[in-house]
């Protein structure tokens, strides 16, 4: 992700979020040198659905299919900001960037990923728990529902480094 990205993939969280992150959240994600990437796919006339025709494209031209942000800290990452455009949602998009996530994770040495999700986010949560995602806590009343109310985020978390097999042996 580029400061070139920044318009479009906040006017995607529009479409995707209910409560979506602003521009300047992702400019200071930037800023603060989180991991920010976009998935992007090159256009090609004889594959593309024609549905696609008005689906958001990168400054360069590409389909923007989705984003991510996350912070590193102390050994692990937090997944801050993960969306699929809505076109392109229910098509392994967002399982490809979880997977791309914990290759990143790894690849810098991180023991665990943490996330919040909506306790009435089912679709997200499933799709977490079907990339191994568990579940850890609980935080109430962390993201706001309405200006009375409040809704309860269910914290997740992905190992990275397994805990070693307590059947192996060294000989």
């Amino acid at each position: 992700m580029t400061a070139a990205d920044l318009d479009t993939v906040a006017e995607v969280a529009k479409t995707a979020h209910a409560h979506p992150w602003s521009r300047r959240l992702y400019a200071d994600s930037l800023a603060a040198g989180h991991w920010a990437r976009v998935l992007a796919l090159r256009p090609d006339a004889a594959l593309d659905p024609p549905h696609w025709v008005h689906a958001p494209r990168t400054p360069q031209g590409d389909w923007l299919l989705g984003s991510l942000v996350t912070m590193e800290g102390v050994g692990e990452g937090h997944l801050l900001d993960v969306t699929v455009a809505p076109v392109h949602q229910r098509q392994g998009w967002g399982r490809w960037m979880l997977r791309a996530l914990a290759d990143w994770g790894r690849a810098q040495g991180l023991a665990q990923l943490w996330l919040e999700v909506r306790r009435s986010n089912a679709a997200a949560r499933a799709l977490y728990a079907r990339c191994g995602w568990v579940e850890a806590g609980v935080r109430k009343g962390y993201y706001p529902e309405t200006a009375q109310r409040r809704e309860d985020a269910i914290v997740m978390r992905l190992d990275l480094c397994p805990a070693p097999d307590a059947t192996a042996t060294t000989r």
